[in-house]
C-alpha cells in the first residue's frame, strides 16, 4: 500500500528553496561572492524541483487511491471473470432469475397484441440478451471476440440477425410483410440471442465437474422462451 507524501516535506522543500533563492542568493551577490551566489542559486533549483516532484507524487498516490468510477478518465471497461471466483460463479447461477424478471417485465406488452407495444417489449428483452451475453464474454479474455471487444461483436451480431430475419419474413420483396414482420422479426432474434447464450455457457461451464450445468440450464429453459412472446 503506497504512503502519502506528508505536507511538511513539500513546504520543507518550497522553505529551503526559497532561503537559498532570496537571502543565501542575494547575500552572496552584494558581496560579490559569485561562486557562492551560483552555488545558492542551483541549490534553490534543487530543492523547488524536489518539492514539484513530490507534489506530483502525492497527487499520483491520490488518484491510486480513488475508485475507478471518480477518476477523469474513462475506466477499461474490460472486467475478467473466472468460476474459481466465488462472486463470479454467483453472478453465472443468477442469470436464470434474471430471465425471469426481464420476461415477466415484457409479457403484459406482448399480451396486448398490439404490434408497437410488442416490439418495445421485445426491444426489451433483446437488450436484456446482450448484457447477459456480455456477462458470459468476461469469463474470455479481452478482444476475444475481436480487436473493437465484445460489446461491438454483440452489436454486429444482432444487427445482422434483425436483417436477416426481416429478409426472411417478406419473400415478396422489402415492405410486403406488413407491421407484423417487425414482431415476427423480434421473436426470431431473441431465439438467436437465447441460444447465444446457451452455446457460450456450455463452452464456460458446460464441461467443468464442479458445475452442475445440466441443473442451471434446466433452469434457464424454465425462466421462459421466446417463442410465448
Amino acid at each position: 500500500m503506497s504512503r502519502t507524501v506528508p505536507d511538511w516535506l513539500i513546504q520543507t522543500c518550497w522553505w529551503t528553496s526559497g532561503i537559498f533563492a532570496t537571502g543565501a542568493l542575494w547575500y552572496f551577490l552584494s558581496i560579490k561572492d559569485y561562486a557562492y551566489a551560483g552555488g545558492s542559486g542551483a541549490l534553490a533549483l534543487v530543492f523547488a524541483l524536489a518539492a514539484i516532484a513530490l507534489h506530483r507524487r502525492k497527487d499520483q498516490i491520490a488518484e491510486q487511491a480513488l475508485p475507478t468510477e471518480f477518476k477523469d478518465e474513462v475506466p477499461n471497461d474490460y472486467v475478467r471473470r473466472s468460476l474459481d471466483e466465488p462472486t463470479d460463479v454467483r453472478l453465472f447461477q443468477s442469470l436464470p432469475e434474471l430471465k425471469i424478471i426481464a420476461c415477466r417485465t415484457a409479457q403484459p406488452g406482448w399480451d396486448t397484441g398490439i404490434t408497437v407495444e410488442m416490439r418495445k417489449a421485445t426491444y426489451d428483452v433483446v437488450d436484456f440478451y446482450e448484457l447477459i451475453w456480455l456477462k458470459l464474454a468476461e469469463f474470455y479474455p479481452g478482444k476475444h471476440f475481436g480487436k473493437d471487444g465484445a460489446a461491438a461483436h454483440i452489436r454486429s451480431y444482432v444487427r445482422e440477425r434483425y436483417k436477416f430475419h426481416w429478409a426472411k419474413h417478406e419473400p415478396g420483396g422489402p415492405g410486403t410483410g406488413g407491421t407484423i414482420v417487425g414482431v415476427l422479426t423480434g421473436g426470431d432474434v431473441m431465439q438467436d440471442l437465447d441460444r447465444l447464450i446457451v452455446e457460450t455457457a456450455t463452452a464456460v461451464v458446460g464441461y467443468r465437474d464442479d458445475f452442475d450445468f445440466k441443473a442451471w440450464l434446466a433452469r434457464w429453459e424454465a425462466a421462459g422462451s421466446p417463442n410465448d412472446a
